[in-house]
């Protein structure tokens, strides 16, 4: 099982940003990393144009427009390390990607030698929230979605592990402890799916917690340069989430 925190190893890991942030010495490197990085968080920038009030078909087409350009080589030395994180750098280069419209109607983001990232359109669309924007902004709206995204994938590794385990009902039964205080009852229903008394459930809540916690700063890891970065982004994360 990995450590309770990743906060507190040393040396402080490479990064798949770190990595994309020297760019300039390793091509091959930074654009496997900004690749797998703009994969797993295109969501976000999705759910941005779509709160900004693109359609579905012209967010797909702005979305697969923008990274189109991110990924092309050397575009992304725009990203000094002064810019601070991948969550910060994209969003406001998304932003003035937008006010200058590009990408919107163009069909040669589909040709040429461009990597291009898988845009599953109909499962953003049945998880998008509609949102009033003048009571919330769209990059507040980009923050939710994008910790939306680091805890569904943090889940998902969890429940990958417990069910590597043989622990997958496990998993599926506790796995509302995560967002939630189990009362009595709960643990009663949990006794009777389980079989597990409720003073040993509460310490199998108490470790699955922990391997949560480990998996959220796993994927925010991914994200940032330097242990101060990954506590700001953790800090950040909490803070999007109380936003609901």
């Amino acid at each position: 099982m990995p450590p309770r925190s990743t906060i507190n190893a040393s040396p402080f890991p490479t990064t798949r940003w770190s990595q994309v942030m020297v760019a300039g010495q390793d091509h091959s490197a930074a654009n496997l990393a900004l690749n797998d990085l703009c994969r797993k968080y295109w969501r976000p920038i999705y759910a941005f144009a779509r709160h900004r009030g693109c359609t579905p078909h012209d967010a797909e087409d702005v979305t697969q427009g923008y990274f189109a350009k991110l990924l092309e080589r050397d575009y992304i030395q725009r990203a000094h390390q002064n810019r601070g994180r991948f969550r910060a750098f994209l969003v406001h280069d998304f932003k003035y990607f937008l006010s200058n419209h590009e990408g919107k109607a163009r069909a040669e983001k589909r040709g040429g030698n461009a990597s291009f990232i898988p845009l599953d359109v109909a499962w953003a669309e049945s998880r998008h929230e509609p949102a009033d924007p003048v009571a919330v902004d769209a990059e507040a709206y980009f923050d939710r979605q994008w910790a939306l995204e680091i805890v569904r994938h943090a889940k998902a590794d969890v429940a990958a592990d417990y069910d590597q385990q043989g622990k997958k009902a496990l998993f599926d039964s506790l796995q509302s402890g995560l967002v939630s205080t189990p009362d009595a009852a709960t643990y009663a229903v949990w006794e009777g799916r389980l079989g597990i008394n409720t003073n040993a459930l509460k310490t199998a809540l108490s470790r699955l917690r922990d391997r949560f916690r480990s998996a959220l700063e796993a994927q925010i890891l991914e994200t940032v340069a330097n242990e101060e970065d990954l506590k700001a982004e953790m800090r950040h994360l909490r803070q999007a989430l109380a936003q609901a």
